[in-house]
């Protein structure tokens, strides 16, 4: 007998968070059924701070739970913030809620933009346009993200996502209480 899927609201239609989601749940439950929700939301375009970014996640998981029936809510929310060396780093939180009301916050790794790109961020630039417009792409955000144009695809956006989604739920699942 199979198991029933597990059904994981996402409050977003960007496919390389969509991936990110699909991946970590896959390595969790094994079988998903992800549904996509368009949010609009009053959170900033270029969440600056881990608080901000971390709200907007918890913001976008609570309303694609609200819009659907399904057992999870995920939120992702990309941010920047100021870190060691005066640097801007990229940085992601994911939020998962529950049906039992219960939440979890994980957070990607992070990584230092390059230097050239940070006049235009401290005066109001939003990251991915930027990139966009510098490199000639089109939604780079929604594809390889800014890790994968600078790591040379080394590393790319749905990977670091999934990592951020898998902490998240590490506080719904408790997966080490389950460990001989």
């Amino acid at each position: 007998m199979t198991a029933e899927p597990a059904r994981i609201a996402v409050g977003t239609t960007n496919p390389a968070k969509l991936d990110g989601v699909a991946r970590a749940a896959r390595d969790i439950f094994g079988t998903v059924q992800i549904e996509a929700i368009s949010i609009d939301l009053d959170v900033p375009v270029q969440p600056w701070g881990d608080d901000e970014t971390a709200r907007g996640a918890l913001a976008r998981a609570q309303a694609a739970m609200a819009a659907t029936d399904a057992a999870y809510g995920v939120g992702i929310e990309s941010g920047l913030v100021e870190g060691p060396g005066g640097r801007i780093y990229v940085i992601a939180w994911a939020a998962v809620v529950d049906r039992a009301g219960g939440r979890g916050f994980g957070g990607s790794e992070r990584f230092a933009l390059p230097a050239e790109f940070e006049a235009e961020l401290w005066h109001g630039a939003e990251l991915g346009p930027l990139l966009d417009a510098r490199f000639g792409k089109v939604n780079l955000a929604q594809h390889q993200g800014a890790v994968g144009l600078f790591s040379d695809g080394r590393r790319e956006r749905a990977g670091v996502l999934a990592l951020a989604v898998l902490h998240a739920f590490l506080a719904l699942l408790e997966p080490w209480r389950k460990a001989p």
